[in-house]
C-alpha cells in the first residue's frame, strides 16, 4: 500500500479505536450508575481507560501517520507548515470516518441508558441551572481549548520534537489520563473533536437524546479544541521547537 494510503488507514483505524475505547470507559463507568453519584474514583477509572487506549495507539499510528489521532492537532501540524493542504484534509475526513464508525459500535455494543453517556456534553458545573447559556458556551469553549492545549502541546514536546525519548507516546497517554480527571465533570473532557463527534451522530437514534437541542453543542467541541490547538502548536513551534528542526517545518 502506498505510503500516505497507509497513513489514513491508520488514521482511521487509530481515531476508532481510541474513539471507541473512550466512549466506552465512560459508558462502562456509568452502566449502573447515576451521574449524580459520580465521585472522583469513577472519574479516575475513566481518566485510566481514555488514557491507555491513546497510550497504546498513539505510538503504532505515529510510525506511518503524522496526524495524531486528533483533528485539531493535525490542523495545528497544517499551520504550523508540517502538513500539505491535500494531506492535512484527507487525514481529518479519515479521522472523523474513524469517529463514526467508533460511535456505531458504541451504539451497538450499548444499551441506550449507557450510550447516553458516550457524546461529551457541558456538564452542570457550567450550567446556569438546566439550561445552557452564552455563559456555559464561553466557558464550556475555553475549557476545552486549554484542555486540548496541553494535549498538543504534550504531543509537539513528545512526538514532534525529536529530542523526545522513544516513550513519548506513552506520556501522551498519560496528559489525556490528566486531562480527563481535569475536565470529565466540566466538559467531558473530549479535547478532540472526533472524541465528541462520533458518538455525537447516533445519539439521535437514543430516545432521550433525540429531543435534546443540539444547537449549542458544537462551539465547545469544535472552535475549543482548534484554538487550544493551534496556540499550543504555534508556541512551541515558535519559541521551544531547535531551529534546526523549525527550519524543516518550512516549506
Amino acid at each position: 500500500m502506498d505510503k500516505r494510503w497507509r497513513a489514513y488507514f491508520a488514521e482511521t483505524v487509530g481515531v476508532f479505536l481510541v474513539v471507541f475505547l473512550g466512549g466506552a470507559a465512560v459508558c462502562a463507568a456509568l452502566l449502573n450508575t447515576s451521574p449524580a453519584d459520580v465521585n472522583l474514583w469513577v472519574v479516575a477509572g475513566i481518566a485510566l481507560g481514555e488514557g491507555c487506549a491513546l497510550a497504546v495507539v498513539l505510538p503504532i499510528v505515529f510510525r506511518e501517520s503524522p496526524g495524531c489521532l486528533n483533528p485539531a492537532i493535525t490542523l495545528a501540524l497544517w499551520v504550523c507548515k508540517r502538513l500539505e493542504t491535500r494531506e492535512m484534509a484527507i487525514l481529518i475526513a479519515a479521522q472523523l470516518l474513524g469517529a463514526l464508525f467508533a460511535g456505531a459500535a458504541l451504539r451497538a455494543v450499548f444499551p441506550e441508558h449507557a450510550y447516553f453517556h458516550a457524546t461529551p456534553h457541558l456538564q452542570a458545573a457550567l450550567l446556569d441551572g438546566p439550561n445552557i447559556t452564552i455563559r456555559s458556551e464561553v466557558l464550556g469553549t475555553v475549557t476545552e481549548g486549554l484542555l486540548t492545549f496541553v494535549m498538543t502541546f504534550a504531543v509537539f514536546g513528545l512526538l514532534i520534537d525529536r529530542r523526545a525519548n522513544r516513550f513519548g507516546g506513552a506520556a501522551v497517554g498519560v496528559a489525556r489520563c490528566a486531562v480527563v480527571l481535569a475536565g470529565f465533570q466540566l466538559t467531558g473532557a473530549a479535547a478532540n473533536p472526533a472524541r465528541w463527534f462520533g458518538p455525537y451522530v447516533w445519539q439521535f437514534t437514543v430516545e432521550q437524546l433525540r429531543t435534546r437541542s443540539s444547537y449549542w453543542d458544537h462551539p465547545p467541541y469544535w472552535i475549543g479544541p482548534v484554538l487550544g490547538a493551534l496556540a499550543a502548536g504555534m508556541l512551541y513551534t515558535s519559541f521551544l521547537l531547535p531551529p534546526e528542526q523549525a527550519k524543516e517545518a518550512a516549506p
